[in-house]
């Protein structure tokens, strides 16, 4: 069962969680004692529990997996923000006449 302080959302909100840079790491608790649903539980970077609701678990498996593989890719890295460019995602090298490509 979830606890008060976790935050229940779909699953397509925890993958923009990631493309926002703010999961930081998944997994997935099963729900019931025959394993036929699970739900998957993820830790933002401010320590925050986010949880999708108890869905089926092939669903449960792909939606981790998914994440599991923006996070290793580390999309979540490429993100333009008033702060900051991120320098790995813009190109700065000059062409043939001199000209930088942006």
């Amino acid at each position: 069962m979830t606890d008060g302080n976790e935050i229940i959302m779909k699953g397509r909100d925890l993958e923009s969680l990631v493309f926002m840079g703010r999961l930081k790491s998944v997994n997935v608790e099963f729900c019931d004692d025959e394993k036929k649903f699970a739900r998957v539980v993820g830790i933002t970077d401010t320590n925050e529990k986010v949880s999708t609701e108890c869905i089926p678990i092939r669903a449960a498996g792909k939606i981790s997996t998914v994440i599991k593989h923006y996070l290793r890719l580390g999309v979540g890295n490429y993100i333009i923000s008033n702060e900051k460019v991120s320098s790995s995602n813009v190109d700065t090298e000059e062409d043939e006449n001199g000209s930088e490509n942006s």
